[in-house]
């Protein structure tokens, strides 16, 4: 009788070593997909905070040169949507 129970645990020391080779194969190509994807992230982040950088240091400037005529002309020209006097404003409505 010593012989099934023999085969037995033998069958079930394949299945325990099957099931270690397999997580052992599966598990780190899981973790470079999981590194790839957060490398993108951390990729799309440095971009974003590249171009609030820029933003920051546009901002600074014009804080250190306060308001001045021509920044209020630019804003009521491109924000608000004024023209000087005599001057005619054409809209160029094949970009909408």
């Amino acid at each position: 009788m010593s012989k099934p129970k023999n085969k037995k645990i033998s069958l079930v020391s394949k299945l325990i070593v099957a099931v270690v080779v397999a997580v052992v194969i599966v598990k780190p190509i899981s973790l470079q997909i999981q590194i790839r994807e957060l490398q993108r992230q951390v990729e799309t982040l440095d971009d974003q905070i590249s171009q609030e950088k820029t933003v920051n240091k546009d901002l600074k400037k014009s804080l250190n040169e306060g308001v001045t005529d021509e920044s209020i002309a630019k804003i009521a020209r491109d924000v608000l949507g004024y023209a000087s006097p005599g001057e005619r404003v054409f809209i160029d409505s094949s970009e909408q």
